[in-house]
């Protein structure tokens, strides 16, 4: 018997539960994608074909499961705005009530294309929340900022009651930007350039225009108060400045939130969405490599490789919650990224049920094979979870 089918078929029925409002053939199709890729550690569609050709039991070949890879992302009656809030609307229940922190970051895909991207901050990565593809050097037909406000529209409504706050870097950091926020309800920890003026506040006045890179000038120096902000725009928020040892110059952050070091803390969780572009790009899924030409195909081939995002998170923060990292890592430190000690562990488990069923043992060893998937049934409904770390 095969594992890796057994857990296919059972990935299978759960997707056919997440999408009901895709074909039948579209289910199947869109749960062996998501396993190929997991399975894979790439987003290559060439190396997802010799994956699947190598652990089905089937005599479909090699080219063969390429091109029906490539039929789902050219089949234009899959609307993945739809099936995305479904899966919205399934998943981030789980976060509701809890503090959490989001990221807006674009991500350059090709020389042509720039991926817009709103995630949550989970387990030391970004977990994809809604996103939008844009061009990297014609004109955008939408402005940035009804961009961003149809991102936040599109998940504000399932985090009601849920404090959040944004994080953002300087590229993006703008008065619109925090209307977008304050509109939605959340907070703000924003990098501001060091060009901006501001007018810091003692006691009950505010001093003259100051420029940023006037005012912290070398390591180890802070300052944190309320200013106001911006010459042409006057907006009162609080700053955090703050220059720490051993970096090239000072962090300059905005917020709606008390200022204090804390904002410097909030804000050094961002840079944990460079360790996710990194495993979306070259050091794991290879987004980059699949040089699609059409914004639609990339469109519904992200929501597969974003779905396989979610679950390599959820494999990998469970193996970590369970002790289990010394069996697909090193136990003296650790070397591999969550994601991949997920993929890894899934493996691991896939390996360990072969090795039983040789054994006879099958009954208990399919059922623990169940324990791989994302989602787990509650009061006849499909429920998500993850372990934080």
């Amino acid at each position: 018997m095969n594992p890796f089918e057994i857990v296919l078929a059972h990935w299978h029925k759960q997707v056919k539960e997440l999408f009901p409002q895709l074909h039948s053939y579209q289910q199947e199709t869109l749960a062996y994608c998501v396993q190929g890729i997991v399975q894979t550690g790439s987003a290559v569609m060439q190396q997802v074909a010799e994956t699947m050709t190598e652990y089905l039991d089937s005599e479909t070949k090699m080219t063969s499961h390429e091109r029906r890879m490539q039929r789902f992302t050219e089949n234009e009656r899959i609307d993945v705005d739809v099936c995305w809030k479904t899966f919205l609307e399934t998943i981030l229940p789980y976060f509701k009530g809890k503090k959490m922190t989001l990221v807006l970051d674009p991500t350059p895909y090709t020389e042509t294309s720039t991926i817009v991207y709103l995630g949550i901050l989970v387990s030391t990565r970004v977990l994809p929340i809604a996103w939008c593809i844009m061009p990297q050097k014609e004109k955008w037909d939408r402005g940035q900022w009804e961009i961003v406000a149809t991102l936040f529209q599109q998940v504000a409504p399932y985090l009601e009651g849920t404090q959040c706050t944004l994080l953002a870097d300087r590229g993006l950091s703008c008065l619109e930007l925090i209307h977008q926020c304050q509109q939605v309800g959340w907070h703000y920890v924003l990098r501001i350039k060091q060009e901006e003026w501001f007018r810091k506040k003692y006691r009950q006045s505010f001093h003259d225009w100051l420029q940023c890179k006037h005012f912290i000038k070398k390591e180890g120096q802070a300052w944190y108060g309320e200013v106001i902000l911006w010459k042409e725009h006057a907006f009162r928020t609080s700053m955090s400045i703050c220059w720490e040892e051993g970096y090239e110059e000072p962090w300059i952050l905005v917020s709606d939130l008390r200022a204090s070091h804390a904002r410097v803390t909030d804000y050094g969780r961002r840079m944990k969405v460079e360790a996710t572009f990194q495993d979306q790009k070259s050091r794991l899924l290879e987004i980059e490599c699949c040089r699609f030409k059409k914004k639609e195909h990339l469109h519904r081939w992200l929501f597969v490789v974003f779905l396989a995002i979610w679950w390599l998170i959820h494999l990998g923060s469970s193996c970590l919650h369970h002790g289990h990292r010394h069996l697909v890592d090193r136990a003296d430190r650790r070397d591999k990224g969550v994601m991949r000690i997920g993929r890894l562990w899934f493996k691991f488990m896939q390996k360990r049920a072969r090795i039983s069923f040789q054994a006879s043992v099958q009954a208990p060893v399919s059922a623990r094979l169940t324990h791989c998937l994302p989602f787990f049934h509650r009061e006849a409904r499909l429920c998500f979870s993850i372990y934080i770390n």
